[in-house]
């Protein structure tokens, strides 16, 4: 498929355009960081665009000199305007600040007027925000934000734009992400995170003591975790369906069959599709409770699926989250992988609605809505993603 032209980037990602920068890297999926573009230029290799940008608040191992990095265009979208939230509601898709950008989650619990846990399904872990800490989600597409914000909000650019001027860039190793430094005086009360791998996932309620250096500070610390897991309960013999941390795989969910519960958060699980090295049985193994979820509900068959909405598809006896990018004839679709960068044609057949499974429930994503008249409607449109089609069939 063809790739988006320059002059789309030269038109929403031009020199000095305030942007946001999505990552590819392990851990980042569903994040977006401030930034601003510095030149653009097409791939001698297979004639993608890419963008140099400058970070805002990403700094190189230094921590005296903003990130630089040359990114694909399809990881920028425009700075969205701001919107004024005062409240948002259960099962609303909203983006967190944290650690130094917006994170996409899905908020599960309204805890009071100013305060909400939100759930990040990347990571499948909930942690709580104040309202001044989120905003609505929005998708960027096709030069729109779906849904559209509030009038008065969507403030587009506008079509003309200064000419980008080429700089030549040459290839240099990227340098390890780093956040801002932060000045804490003493008696703050903060939170610190530990490198060491028996710490990992647990964070230290502190008391700054003084400032030791010019990026170290002296703490008085006190263990307590924050991961807060959504357990599940699974009998012997039920139907699930598991998820896999390994490369390849994100976004995948394998069936499978509870064999016995282990320990706590811990059960052995049949693969119904995977077979062990010997292939003399069905592969079992050892799996935690959040890479879990009971097999999801049979729902009304959707006569039509349309452009952007989220759905899984059936590949190789797998179930993968993916993204409808166009809708063909003949009942057929194309879906985008975000995490592989591909895009592979489906029948309807092998499709079906995405869901989340939250607090143990079963919810549906915000569905994007498009207005009456918009060509995203059409069935031969497309979202380029300048990658190979092949039919599943």
């Amino acid at each position: 498929m063809a790739d988006i032209d320059e002059d789309t980037v030269a038109h929403y990602f031009y020199k000095g355009a305030e942007v946001e920068i999505s990552s590819k890297e392990e851990g980042f999926q569903g994040s977006w960081y401030a930034g601003t573009v510095l030149s653009h230029r097409k791939s001698k290799r297979n004639s993608c665009m890419k963008v140099l940008v400058k970070y805002k608040t990403l700094f190189k191992d230094d921590g005296t000199r903003r990130l630089r990095e040359e990114v694909d265009v399809l990881q920028l979208r425009p700075a969205p305007p701001p919107e004024n939230r005062c409240s948002f509601e259960s099962s609303e898709n909203v983006d967190a600040y944290y650690h130094d950008g917006w994170w996409e989650g899905v908020i599960t619990e309204v805890l009071r007027e100013d305060k909400y846990k939100v759930f990040f399904r990347g990571s499948r872990e909930q942690k709580n925000f104040k309202a001044s800490q989120l905003r609505r989600h929005h998708e960027w597409a096709v030069g729109k934000w779906l849904p559209p914000f509030e009038p008065g909000f969507d403030k587009s650019p506008p079509l003309k734009r200064p000419k980008v001027e080429g700089v030549s860039m040459s290839t240099k190793v990227k340098p390890k992400k780093k956040t801002a430094d932060n000045n804490f005086s003493p008696g703050t009360t903060i939170k610190i995170r530990s490198d060491e791998d028996r710490c990992q996932d647990a964070s230290f309620a502190a008391t700054s003591v003084k400032k030791s250096g010019p990026s170290e500070v002296s703490v008085a610390t006190e263990v307590k975790s924050n991961k807060e897991r959504i357990l599940n309960n699974f009998c012997p013999g039920a139907p699930v369906e598991v998820s896999s941390d390994e490369d390849g795989f994100e976004g995948a969910w394998f069936p499978a069959t509870i064999v016995k519960k282990l320990r706590k958060n811990k059960y052995l699980i049949e693969y119904q599709t995977l077979r062990n090295d010997n292939d003399t049985e069905f592969l079992r193994e050892e799996v935690d409770t959040s890479h879990i979820r009971p097999c999801p509900p049979d729902i009304e068959l959707l006569d039509r699926f349309e452009v952007l909405e989220k759905v899984e598809a059936l590949y190789n006896d797998i179930w993968w989250v993916g993204v409808i990018s166009k809708v063909r004839k003949n009942d057929k679709y194309n879906v985008y992988f975000r995490s592989s960068d591909e895009e592979l044609g489906f029948n309807h057949s092998r499709l079906r609605a995405h869901q989340e499974w939250i607090n143990g429930k079963w919810v549906f994503p915000s569905q994007v809505q498009f207005p009456e008249h918009s060509d995203l409607h059409s069935s031969e449109h497309t979202l380029n993603y300048g990658v190979c089609v092949e039919d599943q069939v």
